[in-house]
């Protein structure tokens, strides 16, 4: 039997939105969702996926529903939805039942940007309180990125990885957040090439220690200034290799 996924919703900013989601991916889950359910807890949910409407005939009990987009932007929320109603959204791709009133309660709103997460086997995280990731990760990143879109990518792989993402910060303050956070690694997605050179350095400065991994979406032929570049939508996975590998050698 194909084991049930169960994942972890969370926004950008690492906060958690629900640490238990169980994904209805098949015509019978997805009609079954929550029917039959008595009590809903706190930071549970389904996964419709994917849908872009749902109903709650015989439901026994009221829910928020949230529907994301395409690029897991939030599109509507309907909170506390009851029994026997229905709700939609034209351009939704997923949709996730909640415990009602837990969107007011996770500060989930419109227009907010979610990632979905593997669920660790036994997570500690506070309600609404940014993910605390358990000691087994294999080390700490920090990510400088003015694209919101690459920022989730990357912080996505490298969580799949067990690679801890301490910080998604702009590539102008790359170099504060370098020094206020144990990271091992840094990542510098900005252009041109001689800014991301320049920020390099300066992250270097603040904790020399850390490996650099620069990308840009043209990037030199060759290394330059001492550093490797990679493309950044067309070679995602030679990012996330050249921080394994950094880890790698931190380790030895």
């Amino acid at each position: 039997m194909r084991r049930i996924p169960n994942l972890t919703l969370r926004r950008e900013d690492g906060r958690v939105v629900a640490e238990s989601v169980v994904v209805a991916d098949s015509t019978l889950r997805r009609l079954r969702g929550l029917l039959g359910k008595g009590e809903l807890a706190s930071g549970h949910g389904v996964l419709l996926r994917p849908a872009w409407s749902i109903h709650t005939a015989f439901m026994r009990i009221p829910i928020d529903v949230v529907f994301l987009d395409p690029d897991q932007i939030v599109i509507k929320i309907v909170p506390s939805l009851t029994p026997f109603k229905t709700a939609s959204c034209r351009g939704a791709r997923e949709v996730v039942e909640l415990r009602a009133g837990e969107c007011e309660r996770r500060g989930l709103a419109l227009g907010d940007r979610v990632a979905w997460a593997a669920r660790a086997a036994d997570p500690v995280v506070a309600r609404g309180a940014p993910v605390e990731l358990d000691s087994g990760r294999r080390g700490s990143v920090v990510l400088a990125s003015g694209d919101q879109r690459y920022l989730k990518l990357v912080r996505f792989l490298l969580d799949g990885k067990g690679i801890e993402v301490v910080a998604s910060v702009p590539p102008q303050s790359v170099a504060d957040a370098v020094g206020g956070e144990a990271a091992d690694v840094v990542v510098i997605d900005a252009e041109p090439v001689g800014e991301s050179l320049r920020l390099a350095n300066l992250a270097r400065a603040r904790r020399p220690e850390a490996a650099v991994v620069l990308v840009g979406d043209e990037p030199p032929a060759n290394a330059f200034g001492g550093y490797t570049f990679y493309r950044k939508w067309d070679d995602t996975e030679g990012v996330v290799a050249a921080v394994e590998e950094a880890l790698d050698q931190r380790a030895l």
